[in-house]
């Protein structure tokens, strides 16, 4: 299998990536995408297809560590985006997997998007990995109707990324990015781990501990995802 292509996660390469007027789509990828990038059709494909297009980032210990290099997490590079670049003002955000009132928490957070430039959609949960070809429509014909140069997709994976492929080929937005629960990190929507966990590389560990229920099966797949890595980086 063909091995995945990483960009190194150094601010001055993704800034001058997003000055471009090359449209892109940014993934955040861990050991449990590397489980599905094995193990999920649908999921390899859409990473495959977009893969001139695609910016691909570790987002994870073991990924980090076997590449060689520094990880950014979806939440880091939010701040990054939305806090840093004062270009970003200028641009129009459509948010996908977002309330109206989970967006406007995200207004009160980041003075650098204005309220007039930002549009969201939040898409009915599906048990699949696909939507149907009418919701695809449905939020394609959205993100051109507000004109988005931005589009932020905060599903799970590899739903988000699936939907991104098909939306990338209906619409003119400039970039994508693919963040999944960062921005519910951001919004406080989810209890993200605290630093000390992250900075041992042990996240998986505290949200086993604190979400068994929810987090056996994606740190099962994350463990699997860890030995693929060795022949897919």
């Amino acid at each position: 299998m063909e091995k995945l292509k990483f960009y190194p996660a150094k601010i001055e390469i993704l800034e001058k990536v997003l000055k471009s007027g090359e449209r892109k789509v940014f993934n955040f990828l861990n050991s449990h995408d590397i489980y599905h990038f094995k193990k999920t059709k649908e999921f390899n494909n859409a990473l495959n297809n977009l893969k001139e297009n695609s910016i691909n980032i570790p987002d994870g210990t073991i990924v980090s560590f076997f590449l060689g290099c520094k990880k950014m997490r979806g939440t880091e590079f939010v701040y990054f985006v939305l806090e840093k670049l004062s270009f970003i003002k200028e641009k129009k955000h459509f948010f996908v997997g977002f309330e109206k009132e989970e967006i406007n928490k995200l207004l009160k957070k980041f003075k650098s998007i204005k309220k007039e430039k930002v549009f969201g959609y939040n898409p009915p949960y599906i048990k699949t990995n696909e939507f149907e070809k009418e919701e695809i429509n449905k939020i394609a014909q959205l993100i051109n109707k507000a004109k988005a140069d931005y589009v932020w997709v905060g599903l799970p994976c590899p739903k988000q990324n699936i939907l991104t492929r098909d939306l990338f080929k209906k619409t003119s937005a400039e970039k994508f990015f693919n963040v999944g629960a960062a921005l519910d990190f951001i919004i406080d929507k989810k209890k993200s781990a605290p630093i000390f966990w992250q900075n041992l590389g042990i996240e998986w560990l505290y949200r086993l501990l604190t979400d068994f229920k929810y987090s056996k099966k994606k740190v099962w797949r994350s463990l699997i995802g860890s030995f693929y890595a060795l022949f897919l980086l």
